[in-house]
Parts: C-alpha cells; structure tokens; sequence
C-alpha cells in the first residue's frame, strides 16, 4: 500500500454543567466545560499554554469513528482508563493555520459529551482537563498568550457558533441528543435481503427460512390493533395551518371546590385570551413599575420611583432594564432622568447582550442616540450578542429618523478616543486610548500599552491611591473602579476616602513566581521590576535579608552617583537623616501589614516596618471572623494564635484559599467576581 495522506484535525469536546442549559433559548458561556490540554511554550519549559486537542487522521478514513477513537484514547488518563464516550462527530468549519504550517488549512470538530457528573477528575500530568468556558473566553483573544493563535481563533468562533446554535429551535438538545446506537433498543436483520451484492456469504445468515423470519420478527413485535388511512397516497393537498388555538386558563389547578362556584353575570360570560393577556400585563405594570413609568415616558412617577430607591439595574421577566424601554420607546426626557437621577449605566446590556444604544439606534430615536453619545461613559464600539455595533442594526432596521442617526453614530465613531494615563513606579506613565470609552477592560488596556507578550506575563493594571492599592483581573473595568473608588476605600477600609485620590499603574503581577522573576531575562522587564523593588524599598514594604538590602541600597547609589570614587564617596558623603522607631514587645496590639503571596502569610509592623510574621502553607490554620470583620491565625508550630481585624478579612481568606490550591478552576469563577488580585 502507498502512502495516505494525512489531515490535521482540532477537537473542541464540550459538555454542559446541567441538563437545564440545553433547554434555554438565552446562551451563556458559564453553562459550558470543555477540554483544553496545557503545553509548554517552545524554548521555554516552566511557561505553558493552553491548546485545544488536535491529531492527524487518514484523508479517506472514517472521520467520526478515527476522532471518537482519538478522543477516547486521549481522555483514559483522566476517567480511570475508561475514556470519555462522544456522542457525534460534527463538523464546524476550516481556519487557515499559521507559522510554520502558513498555507494550510485545518478543520475544527465538536464532540458533545454527557452532561457533567459529580465525579472528579482524576489529574494526570500532561493530559488534558475540562475548564469553564466562561473563564477561558474571559481571557481569549487572538493576541493572547494563555493560548495558540490557532486555538484562540477556534475558541472566538465557537462561542459565536454555540450562541446561534441556541438561537435555533431543538439545536442544543438534538447536538447532545444520545447517538443514535444508544437509542435503539432492538435490531433484527433479515438475513435473506442484502443492500450491496458484492456482500461475502460470510457476513450472511442463511440458516431461516422467510417464514421463521417473519413469526420471529412478529413474535418481537405485534400490532394488537391496525389502522388505515384512507388518504395516503392520494393526491388531495392538506394544510396545517392553525385556525384557532383556545387554552383553559384553569387547567393544571386541580378539582374546582363546586360549593364556591356562582353564577356569573351575563356580562362577564365572555372570557377569551385577550383578558388572560390583560391579566399578564397588570401583572408586570404591578411588578415592575420603574420600568412601566420609563416605558410610556411619565417621568413625574419614574423621578418619585427613583426617589424611594428603586433600582436602575434590576431587569424584568424578559431581562430588560428600565432604559432599555425608554430607549425602545424613544422617551428622551425618561432616559435622561435614568442617566442623570438614576446613574444608570449607559453601557448595560440586556439578557441577549443588547445595549441602550442599540435600542435607539434600532428604532432610529436620533436625539435619544446623541443623549447617549455625549455620556462621559458610553462605548460607542459596543456590540451585541450578534457582533454588531449600533451601527450596523440602525442600517439594518431604517426606522424613523434613521438617517440622521447613522451620521450621528458615523461622526461618533470618527472622533478621537478618551485615553487614561497608565503609570510606570519610576514616575513615568504612558497615555492609552480607550477604544470602549468606561467599557474599556485591563485586558484591552494591556494589549494598548503594546508591551511584548513576555512583558505582558510579568506585570497587570493595578489601581493605587495613598492607602489601599489594589490589583484588577482581565475583566475589570478600571474606569468603573475609578468612579466608585470612595465605595471601595470604606468597604474595605476605614479610612477617610476623600483623602484618597486614586491613580492606574502598571506593577508586577503578584501571582508571578520568584522563580520565574529570577529567570527574567528581558532587560525593559528587568528594569520595570527593579523601580517597583525600589519603590517598596524605599517604603519599608521589602522583608528580605539584610545582605539582599545592602545589595538593592548600592544598586541604588550606584545609579543615582556613579560607581565609586575614593576621593569624592568618602564615610559620610550622604547628607541624609534616618530616622527609626523602636520596637517594643509590650504591646498587644500592633497595626501591621498583612500580605499573602504564593509562600504564605506574611504580617509586617505598620510603624517599623519589620515582618513580625511569616507563616508557609502548612503551617498555620485560618478561620474567618463573624461578618468578616476579622481572621483567626493559628501557628502549628508555636501553637501561637493572632487575630487581625480588618474590613479587607473575607478578600485575605479568599486569597488565601486561592493561593494555596484550596479552590480548584472551576470553583474560582463563582469567587471572583467578589475579589482583586
């Protein structure tokens, strides 16, 4: 036999969290799990990224048994050597590869798996593991380097690929449907009837007769009752068209109590869908009133609504906010008052991820477009569940004054971009253009610094005033944060938040390593870490060994002096005055620091700035105080107990478990949203 050749093929095998998500129209990302395998990056051993599966079949082979084999195979390591069972083979499309296969194209299958099952999986290095699909599109972009450009392509047309799919009536469930040879439950083949002629004898049964097939195959199955239709196969046209469809609105409630029931007037015999309608109505004019005053634009009962607390937020049964409706309506003065009394977000998205902008620019509300357009916060780039900007959907609709609406999103977009000053800790900073305007990410923000990709693994946007510094995930939004920073300072401290003024910084990300921050050998990196080393020197926040800070003290003299010069650098050249404050053990109660990192607990005197504690994981037990107002630490060693008292309590316990392995992957998701860093 000659050579056959191969074709490379990527995996997506995915399962839904519950049976529930099947059911629902409205697609989410968190519903999903699906199977990446972590590799090392080339040259590069200790960083890794993720991958999708990917293997090489024969051309003309059978695709979904080759793939299911593969997949089985592949999956053993992880299911006690019983392997994951795909359902069907489906075929989503081919993306063109890049480096060094350029040129060339792969294509990308789905396997739908069983639903996830309370059993864990077992870890076994080097093979694959299930990640929530909503925490790996968080992080995903083509640019990223947490994937392959090639999987990060895939990733971004899958998601958009399982959010039409659940747009489309009994989709989902027929792709998670079992396969076919699981649902038939009897097969009898009748050995005398071959479909192909070329057929061996050997694959035939010819041992029955056509008579002792027929009383077996009736023996298995016997209609006790058979009906005929007497139009099939004539050529009469039928329709099924509905004429008229009645539902009992009582039906399901149970025996009526016949001793309660009177006589209605002739007046109120009449009962028909429109009142049962009528009837669902009141209902939400009575559940939601803030939304019913922004639907008809009655802005004397939104502005008294608004006034008792109501919330701008809160979404409906249809998952609609109160600006929504009066963007849909075009009620100028509503949405103005939920804008300026309301501070309502003018970026908020309904449930399929429609903005109030798209609401306007749909129904062509121009002067409801340039209300919007003029907020300091609009992102005037937001696209919906379909990718489109408003833009786009205005052209698509043409409804009222869309004309002027399309100029005004037209010179909307042309103008230039809101940019933010990201700070450097040597007191440099760099102005990044906010493409989203409030709606701009750290993520986005990261990749408009343009830093290198490996530059990009050591550092992350943190956001800094005088007393509380805290670090942003991917996902923040830091403009949000900067205009609800008073709310934070007196959640999770007690300070006067008005002396808190507060700044975005580029620093280290503290989940970086030390191991891999010796191993750094990018000198822009190098010295960025060197100004923030400098930087908690200078303020006391560096516990390290005296000879590690005598090494750092003559960096220092050596950049700020030059190298040494006997005559000029003699004993007490330096004209500065140090001064330090005693430590007394006296005290029971300290102010300190607390700092977690990937070693343990570290807790250092505010006043002295001396480490009065340092705990490795293992050694030590926490507990969190009632209402999170304070953290129990108990030593192993020493059987010591301490107790710090902070508002920052359930953010340390968080981070504690988090950095310790006490949460796994999948369980991080549902915490983050409550914590930084």
């Amino acid at each position: 036999m000659g050579n056959q050749e191969l074709e490379e093929v990527f995996v997506a095998v995915i399962r839904p969290k519950n049976t529930a998500s099947l059911n629902s129209k409205e697609y989410r990302a968190k519903a999903y799990e699906i199977l990446l395998i972590e590799v090392p990056l080339e040259g590069k051993e200790k960083k890794r990224k993720k991958v999708l599966l990917g293997t090489k079949i024969q051309a003309d082979s059978d695709r979904t048994k080759s793939i299911l084999e593969y997949v089985d195979e592949t999956t053993k390591p992880i299911s006690n050597n019983q392997g994951i069972i795909g359902k069907r083979v489906v075929h989503m499309r081919k993306f063109q590869l890049d480096g060094d296969s350029e040129g060339k194209e792969a294509s990308l299958f789905i396997v739908p798996i069983n639903v996830k099952d309370n059993s864990k999986s077992v870890y076994h290095p080097g093979s694959p593991s299930f990640y929530c699909l909503q925490d790996i599109m968080r992080v995903c972009s083509e640019t990223s380097a947490h994937f392959s450009s090639t999987t990060s392509k895939m990733l971004l047309a899958l998601d958009k690929w399982l959010a039409e799919l659940h747009s489309v009536p009994h989709a989902i469930p027929a792709l998670f449907r079992p396969a076919p040879v699981d649902r038939v439950k009897t097969n009898v083949s009748n050995p005398a009837y071959a479909v192909e002629s070329k057929q061996t004898d050997g694959l035939l049964h010819m041992g029955y007769t056509a008579l002792e097939i027929k009383s077996k195959m009736m023996s298995l199955e016997k209609a006790d009752l058979c009906i005929e239709n007497p139009l099939y196969g004539s050529d009469l046209q039928y329709t099924n068209r509905v004429d008229k469809v009645i539902i009992n609105p009582y039906f399901g409630l149970g025996a009526p109590d016949y001793s309660k029931i009177q006589i209605p007037k002739r007046d109120k015999w009449q009962h028909s869908m429109s009142s049962v309608t009528e009837d669902k109505s009141r209902q939400w004019v009575d559940d939601f009133p803030l939304h019913r005053s922004a639907c008809e634009g009655d802005t004397e009962l939104l502005s008294k609504l608004l006034d008792s607390g109501l919330s701008v937020k809160q979404l409906d049964s249809d998952h609609w906010a109160p600006i929504h409706y009066a963007c849909w309506h075009g009620k100028v003065e509503a949405t103005k008052l939920l804008l300026e009394k309301g501070k309502c977000n003018p970026n908020l998205l309904n449930g399929q991820l429609s903005s109030p902008l798209h609401f306007a620019a749909i129904g062509g509300h121009a002067e409801i477009v340039q209300l919007l357009l003029q907020h300091p916060e609009i992102d005037r780039h937001i696209e919906d569940q379909q990718k489109r900007s408003p833009l786009q959907v205005c052209e698509e609709s043409k409804q009222n004054n869309w004309e002027e609406t399309v100029k005004l999103l037209q010179q909307a977009n042309n103008k230039p971009y809101e940019k933010v000053r990201i700070y450097r800790m040597d007191g440099s900073y760099r102005t990044v253009e906010l493409k989203h305007g409030n709606n701009t990410t750290v993520q986005q923000i990261m990749e408009g610094m343009r830093l290198s990709q490996e530059t990009q693994q050591y550092f992350t946007i943190w956001i800094c005033s005088e007393n509380l510094t805290l670090q942003l995930k991917p996902y923040h939004k830091p403009l949000q944060h900067l205009g609800i920073w008073t709310e934070i300072v007196t959640d999770l401290t007690a300070l006067d938040p008005q002396r808190e003024t507060p700044q975005l910084f580029l620093r280290r990300d503290v989940r970086l390593p030390l191991e891999i921050e010796k191993k750094v050998e990018d000198p822009k990196s190098i010295l960025m870490l060197f100004d923030e080393a400098r930087h908690c020197l200078l303020k006391g926040f560096l516990s390290a060994s005296d000879s590690k800070l005598i090494t750092l003290s003559s960096f220092l003299l050596q950049i700020i002096y030059g190298n040494y010069d006997s005559k000029k650098h003699k004993q007490g050249f330096l004209k500065y005055v140090v001064f330090t404050k005693a430590s007394s053990s006296t005290h029971k109660v300290i102010r300190v620091y607390v700092g977690v990192n990937t070693k343990g607990l570290h807790l250092m005197n505010m006043e002295t700035k001396v480490l009065h504690l340092s705990l490795e994981y293992g050694t030590f037990m926490w507990q969190l105080g009632q209402a999170d107002q304070y953290v129990q630490i108990h030593s192993l060693e020493n059987k010591k107990n301490f107790i710090v008292h902070t508002k920052q309590a359930g953010l340390i316990v968080k981070l504690l478990m988090k950095l310790s392995g006490q949460i796994t992957p999948n369980d991080r998701a549902a915490l983050d949203k409550y914590a930084y860093g």
